[in-house]
């Protein structure tokens, strides 16, 4: 109990019990009866005027999800228009937070398709609207289009292998998706058709 007693002005409300750091009992005498309150303090998250203007920034620049090329700003813009933290969409994506940092920063170029799946639920879109190009290939069965690729040209995985200069376990383990094709290759078989 606090040490407050209740022969104060009538009508004020005084603390009379803490049950916890948030929650409170509160009393009040009022026309000779003693009234009784619980009272519970919230903590909000706010954004700091910094980060407020750098979402409107970035919310200016793009007004439409379809004009963002990249993964990393097609989460950044779902984020911003949701108003929610890095932190928050990390918890629901059951993922540690400096990682959903690292998926929004320009430089990563794989993202596991379960993990943009579940933000995509968060967000309630379709998940290819997160992805890029290279991601949409390696989610849409890299293998299949890697072997139809290699029977429309006519060439086996061992002169694919060599023409790529790597070992033909690494082509069969693209075909049997055992293996991402890093960004790199993908562009220089299916882009550049550099081999």
């Amino acid at each position: 109990l606090y040490p407050h007693t209740m022969d104060t002005k009538s009508g004020d409300w005084h603390p009379l019990l803490k049950i916890s750091n948030n929650l409170f009992v509160l009393a009040k005498n009022e026309f000779q009866a003693t009234t009784y309150s619980l009272f519970y303090k919230h903590t909000f998250n706010f954004f700091s005027p910094h980060k407020l203007l750098e979402s409107e920034l970035f919310n200016i620049k793009f007004q439409n999800p379809k004009d963002i090329k990249t993964t990393a700003e097609k989460l950044r813009y779902y984020r911003y228009k949701n108003a929610l933290l890095q932190k928050d969409v990390a918890k629901y994506a059951n993922i540690c937070e400096s990682t959903y940092i690292g998926y929004e920063s320009t430089n990563r170029i794989y993202y596991p398709p379960n993990i943009l799946k579940k933000i995509a639920e968060l967000y309630k879109v379709d998940v290819s609207e997160f992805m890029d190009e290279y991601n949409q290939f390696i989610n849409q069965r890299q293998g299949i289009k890697l072997k139809s690729l290699r029977k429309e040209l006519n060439i086996t995985q061992k002169a694919l292998a060599k023409g790529l200069n790597v070992h033909a376990k690494t082509v069969a383990a693209w075909e049997k998706e055992k293996r991402v094709m890093s960004k790199n290759m993908y562009i220089r078989i299916f882009k550049d058709r550099d081999f």
